[in-house]
């Protein structure tokens, strides 16, 4: 099936659910059983829910999920080519519970140096704390990270694009060394998502999402994805179990729904980001534009070899160093564009951000002021008519 038919069909069951067709909102914390051998088995051993697709499962009380939970993991892996998938609280409980997973005292783990902020916060307060030390690396290593595995690597992390700056890794070539020497390669995946990045056919061994984002894709639920295969799951459950980590079926009710309609919200943000992008290449005050979908980007070619296309999230660095009054005037006056963290829902966005109070594998040699813009489902000229007035109002 193609992506958006998948997006509508997968966990589509309306026999199973006296003929709705959407999955109903299981809630429940107890779980009755017909016997107490039943029970045993599901709390202790009968770990593995099928429904059509391997999914991970305790069905032995609420917390292991219910069959909404269960529909929407089975969904989650098959758009994005996985075997076994698992929903978290948030795109940062999905991070911190494979980190915890798969690493203890004495460890080293590589992480690319334009992570998500919390991600390195993560790694530099808890993971340090028990023991475990994080070397940062340049995110257009390549296949130059072999050099720096040592043999208390336990994982590669991966985000591409980079948060804020948009650097395109070459993923394939990671994949390769890590797969080589047994180093499972992990990749943040929330801006290129299942529909336009497919991790497992790069070498990628487990793939995560922040759910909050374009699943969600209206701005009112928080949800992480985990997706790997039969290698890594049971490591990633067990600590998935013993965190007590769990989802709400109105939020995972909530995720389905918006996986039906993703595709088609994505092709919109998708167009109307790089109509805007290109457009703003053009301006007086815009130095470049940080977009991979656009041939003046240095990762341009990496991105058009790995990915079906592009999303709404893309950064503009302005022609010179504004002041912090300057830049405030501009976002503050947006009519549009609102100012908050996150994106993927249906209004446009607006942060400033100086990347180099963090950097630390290579120095951000960029020294202009940084503006990152998500796209929403507003009107292209209504967006374009927002960003030329607030560009009016720096100085």
């Amino acid at each position: 099936m193609k992506p958006e038919t998948l997006a509508i069909a997968s966990s589509k069951n309306y026999k199973k659910n006296q003929g709705t067709v959407n999955t109903p909102i299981h809630k429940t914390s107890t779980v009755l059983f017909q016997s107490w051998q039943e029970y045993m088995e599901a709390d202790h051993g009968g770990d593995v829910y099928n429904s059509g697709n391997g999914q991970i499962a305790d069905f032995s009380y609420g917390t292991g999920g219910t069959p909404t939970r269960f529909d929407l993991q089975k969904t989650l892996a098959e758009m994005e080519g996985a075997e076994y998938a698992l929903v978290t609280p948030s795109g940062l409980c999905a991070i911190t519970t494979v980190l915890l997973s798969l690493v203890g005292s004495g460890d080293n783990i590589l992480m690319v140096d334009s992570v998500y902020g919390p991600t390195r916060r993560f790694c530099n307060k808890e993971l340090k704390r028990l023991g475990v030390t994080t070397t940062y690396y340049d995110p257009s290593i390549g296949s130059g990270i072999s050099e720096l595995i040592q043999d208390n690597t336990k994982l590669v992390f991966t985000e591409s694009p980079g948060s804020l700056t948009f650097e395109i890794q070459d993923i394939p070539a990671i994949s390769k060394v890590c797969n080589a020497k047994d180093v499972p390669v992990i990749i943040d995946n929330s801006w290129g998502t299942s529909l336009y990045f497919k991790p497992f056919e790069h070498g990628v061994d487990i793939s995560i999402q922040a759910g909050t984002k374009y699943i969600g894709g209206h701005s009112d639920i928080i949800l992480g994805t985990i997706t790997t295969n039969k290698k890594y799951i049971k490591k990633i459950f067990n600590t998935y179990k013993n965190l007590g980590v769990s989802v709400a079926p109105e939020d995972c009710y909530m995720a389905l729904r918006g996986i039906r309609t993703m595709p088609t919200r994505i092709k919109a943000h998708e167009k109307s980001a790089l109509n805007i992008a290109k457009w703003l290449e053009k301006h007086d005050k815009v130095k470049s534009v940080l977009h991979p979908a656009l041939s003046s980007f240095s990762g341009h070619k990496l991105w058009k070899r790995d990915f079906g296309g592009s999303t709404g999230l893309f950064t503009i660095v302005l022609d010179k160093k504004y002041s912090y009054d300057s830049i405030c005037d501009m976002i503050n006056g947006m009519k549009y564009f609102g100012i908050g963290a996150s994106w993927g829902g249906y209004e446009s966005l607006i942060i400033h951000f100086d990347p180099s109070t963090i950097r630390t594998a290579k120095k951000w040699d960029i020294k202009e002021t940084c503006i990152r813009l998500y796209i929403g489902l507003e009107a292209e000229s209504d967006l374009k008519e927002d960003i030329l007035e607030g560009l009016k109002r720096l100085d």
